[in-house]
């Protein structure tokens, strides 16, 4: 049986939703995120709950790591102009901002 993730929620988005063929699946990250957060609250809390932990504790090197770890198909210099923490950060600053409003 294999090892639950250390970060479950980021896994479940990164490794799951941005799996291998989440661009023949979804025209854009925005499109992706919208359809994986804006109406679930509970995994935004626990999603926002470990990206400031990962901001917190891991290197660049580690989240490139855990991104090719999780099986991911996105990458984050490629698929969305910012490094590996930037796209922690755009993740964080994108659920503040869409909690935020509600």
């Amino acid at each position: 049986m294999e090892a639950s993730p250390q970060y479950p929620a980021f896994d479940a988005l990164m490794g799951g939703a941005f799996n291998q063929d989440w661009k023949d699946e979804w025209s854009s990250v925005d499109e992706l995120l919208t359809e994986a957060l804006d109406e679930f609250p509970a995994t935004r809390r626990a999603l926002l709950t470990e990206l400031l932990q990962i901001r917190d504790s891991c290197s660049e090197a580690d989240v490139v790591g855990m991104l090719e770890s999780m099986g991911s198909g996105f990458r984050p210099e490629v698929d969305a102009q910012v490094s590996a923490l930037g796209w922690v950060d755009r993740l964080v600053r994108r659920i503040n901002a869409h909690d935020a409003d509600a």
